[in-house]
């Protein structure tokens, strides 16, 4: 505990000794099955635990059929449910984590497909982000049920083994919207003034305590983005025998702030917590957004902003962070890089993935140590090829990596050097980390052809080589070579063909740099591949704090001298450039694999030199690839 004295200090809740301050908050994995915590889920949560967890708080559980977002929401109603619940209690309870089941309805943010009932919401209105119809405005008897399905959902879990249960009473949810004065326009004892907003939150949390007795642990999360939520807090923390307050911040409309990118600061969301500490002293408070370190965790508590840590995507991206950090091994940790992977997934309606930890969702299919070592020669120390290394090596191979570059990382190394954009190196360097722990033999410098391969006399060859930029434009010079250093004079045109970081990342740089700079959306808007990690909100905020001009909707005619002409339904315009920026696809850089099948040697692609993509393709390419072996 000599480097986080008070991270990993314990904690006693009603009763219930927390092992240090580590949570593991609540979010929506999807790993249910048939409305279940099966045993994905429970191998997913056991992880944690076995890693030094505190305290777990299970995914969200709808309280009514109505609360749900998607088709993987658990169903406590359905007969499994209990036994399956139990199950992955105990499996934590056997580390020595506590275990807490979250309660919800999504109200207006529901999603009627998966749930195939109508929206509920305090006042009605329209569902947000329009359409037809209108919500459902609660009325007595629908508050009566909605108590009654907290406290029935909170009993079978009660029943199932749990520790407490946890109110989300944050981010628009239909809780939330009783408590918000902007969307409570209620005439009824549920509205107008602050008592009469929170007086449904009261009754849910005296109804739980009723229901649950004096043992059961019960929590509250709010979200900073209601305006008075710092009162909130104070009126339920005076009202209500609550345990714990958890403050996150965003909400429906700005989910970038919910789950922040890395495109946000490290601790973003601990200011939201220290108002509250301060305001309510006597509450015990869980900070969360963005606590990726544990001296992020650290730094807070001795601040006084809190007094529990949320850590969820830092414990995806690496399930055994807090026993790292108690091992003194916090150079070893995997740090979450805030690419939101996870969220993306969870938005699609899919179970989540992470980035940085191609394992997380996937702990029952753990790579096996190889039942014979094999010599396995990586080409190519990019993003894929590390990870290909790294799997390789941790099955007990024998590695042999090559890279023609003075250094690795590839054009992840790139993408770590525009704008705020840094946190990509927790990709290089920690697998790089890996591959010197594990004895893998690094050459760099060595452009490796088929003669320098053999000589290795490998027994399988990984040809992870990337790929190259696309020559679509004569004259034009690649977003890759910008990165690399070619110089773009202005006023600049970067053509952006895929609308990812790359286009937005360049225009940003140029911009910064004092070019006049036009980023043209080749069929595609600026930054909106990057609309499903909730990237997009924040990188068009800086390109235009910036000055970059954004063209969208229109298509790329010619490229021209002195000018890029683009067409925009039937009608051409005209933008000058002295330089043209083409961030385009790129194409597979794979011609050595032919030449090593053709001299006999078993090899495959991997990353970018198999299929083109995004930095969570090629690393989950290197470790599937390595995986087979």
């Amino acid at each position: 505990m000599a480097g986080f004295p008070r991270l990993l200090s314990p904690i006693s809740l009603r009763g219930h000794e927390l092992r240090n301050r580590v949570v593991f908050t609540a979010h929506t994995a999807s790993f249910s099955q048939d409305g279940i915590p099966g045993a994905r889920a429970r191998a997913y949560y056991e992880a944690r635990a076995a890693g030094g967890a505190g305290l777990i708080v299970v995914e969200p559980l709808p309280v009514l059929q109505s609360g749900g977002v998607t088709p993987q929401n658990y169903r406590f109603e359905d007969e499994g449910f209990g036994p399956a619940l139990r199950a992955t209690v105990e499996a934590v309870h056997a580390h020595g984590t506590a275990l807490v089941s979250q309660l919800y309805h999504l109200g207006p943010n529901a999603d009627p497909v998966a749930t195939m009932r109508d929206l509920w919401s305090v006042s009605g209105g329209p569902p947000p982000g329009g359409g037809p119809g209108l919500m459902h405005e609660l009325d007595d008897e629908d508050i009566d049920e909605l108590v009654d399905g907290h406290v029935r959902a909170a009993r079978t879990a009660r029943s199932a083994g749990v520790d407490g249960v946890e109110c989300m009473f944050a981010y628009d949810t239909l809780v939330d919207g009783f408590m918000s004065e902007a969307r409570n326009r209620r005439s009824d004892g549920y509205g107008g003034t602050l008592e009469n907003r929170l007086r449904l939150a009261r009754e849910i949390l005296d109804a739980l305590r009723a229901a649950l007795g004096d043992e059961p642990l019960l929590g509250v999360t709010v979200t900073a983005s209601m305006p008075g939520y710092v009162d909130a807090v104070a009126h339920l923390a005076e009202h209500c025998d609550v345990d714990y307050f958890g403050i996150g911040n965003g909400d429906y409309d700005n989910l970038d702030l919910l789950m922040p990118t890395l495109d946000y600061e490290p601790g973003f969301g601990i200011p939201f917590a220290r108002s509250v500490k301060q305001a309510v002293p006597a509450a015990v408070v869980l900070a969360e957004g963005r606590i990726t370190r544990p001296e992020i965790g650290e730094r807070a508590l001795a601040e006084g902003s809190c007094d529990l840590v949320g850590m969820t995507r830092a414990q995806i991206a690496d399930p055994d962070l807090v026993r790292k950090a108690e091992a003194g091994e916090e150079a070893e940790i995997r740090e979450c890089v805030g690419l939101n992977l996870c969220v993306a997934r969870r938005l699609r309606k899919f179970p989540i993935a992470c980035v940085q930890n191609p394992d997380a969702g996937f702990e029952l299919r753990a790579v096996p140590r190889a039942a014979t070592a094999r010599h396995v020669v990586v080409v190519g120390g990019g993003i894929a090829g590390l990870e290909a290394a790294r799997v390789a090596a941790e099955a007990g191979h024998r590695v042999t990596l090559l890279e023609r570059a003075p250094s690795l990382g590839g054009q992840v190394a790139l993408t770590a050097g525009l704008p705020r954009q840094g946190a990509h190196r927790y990709l290089i360097d920690w697998r790089a980390r890996r591959l010197e722990r594990l004895g893998v033999h690094v050459e760099l410098g060595v452009d490796a052809d088929a003669d320098a391969v053999l000589r290795l006399e490998p027994d399988f060859v990984v040809v992870a080589t990337g790929s190259e930029p696309g020559q679509r434009y004569p004259g034009a010079i690649s977003a890759v070579d910008v990165l690399r250093g070619a110089e773009a004079s202005g006023p600049v045109v970067v053509l952006d063909e895929e609308g990812h970081r790359k286009g937005a990342g360049v225009a940003e740089t140029l911009a910064n740099a004092g070019r006049e700079v036009t980023l043209v959306g080749d069929g595609v808007a600026p930054a909106g591949s990057l609309v499903h990690t909730l990237a997009d909100a924040p990188t068009r905020r800086r390109l235009q704090a910036a000055g970059v001009r954004l063209v969208r909707g229109v298509r790329v005619v010619s490229v021209e001298s002195d000018r890029v002409v683009v067409e925009r339904e039937g009608t051409h315009e005209a933008i000058r450039a002295a330089s043209v920026v083409h961030a385009g696809r790129h194409r597979p850089a794979d011609s050595l694999l032919t030449v090593l099948r053709d001299r006999g040697l078993a090899a495959t692609t991997a990353g970018d030199a198999r299929a083109p993509g995004l930095v969570e393709d090629a690393i989950r390419s290197g470790h599937d690839v390595a995986a087979a072996l």
